[in-house]
């Protein structure tokens, strides 16, 4: 076996991949291994140090990681992200992280869903601010019960139309990720023989 790339970031050896398995993969299955390193460095730090190995992240593990966390928490579009991910709803790492991840993969078109969505989520905390003013409430951040209150006001026939969106466009997508993998194959894995 002779590995064509790194074998190791920090001192986590690199998943190693056959030239075959990396040409035929189903893409599902090329990005669930291309994240096994990340995966790795995320288990094996503190949770206080979480975020830190995220922005460590380079260029192109830090784009499969935006990527592949909408992707993963994303099976049931965007309504099903926002009821199984409601505290990334609300933070603004998360979209910085998947915004600047569609831009480097060239996704322009999960890009706009995404600038779409995120539109929606600020009209429904323009209105969910206004409402506490209103009602006198001192906000002091995002709590569960904020959170909570934020997605119940976002509006059903828009996100009916993002998740139509994105169920439409999630082939797509997926085609460009994959490209996207074994253009970058050896920054992602150890390929072998």
């Amino acid at each position: 076996m002779t590995p064509n790339g790194p074998h190791t970031v920090g001192n986590v050896p690199l998943p190693a991949i056959s030239e075959s398995d990396l040409a035929t993969l189903p893409t599902g299955q090329l990005l669930a291994h291309s994240m096994t390193l990340i995966i790795r460095q995320i288990a094996t730090a503190p949770a206080s140090e979480t975020r830190e190995v995220v922005r460590g992240l380079d260029d192109v593990r830090s784009a499969l990681f935006g990527y592949w966390v909408l992707h993963y928490h994303g099976s049931n579009a965007i309504t099903g992200f926002c009821e199984e991910m409601p505290h990334r709803v609300v933070d603004a790492d998360f979209f910085t992280l998947l915004n600047q991840s569609l831009e480097r993969l060239g996704d322009a078109d999960l890009l706009a869903l995404v600038r779409d969505w995120q539109a929606e989520l600020a009209r429904a905390t323009a209105l969910l601010e206004q409402e506490e003013r209103e009602r006198g409430v001192a906000v002091g951040g995002w709590d569960w019960e904020r959170t909570n209150r934020l997605l119940a006001l976002l509006d059903k026939e828009t996100m009916r139309a993002l998740d139509a969106r994105y169920r439409a466009g999630r082939p797509g997508s997926l085609d460009r990720i994959s490209g996207y993998i074994r253009e970058h194959a050896e920054a992602v894995f150890t390929v072998v023989k």
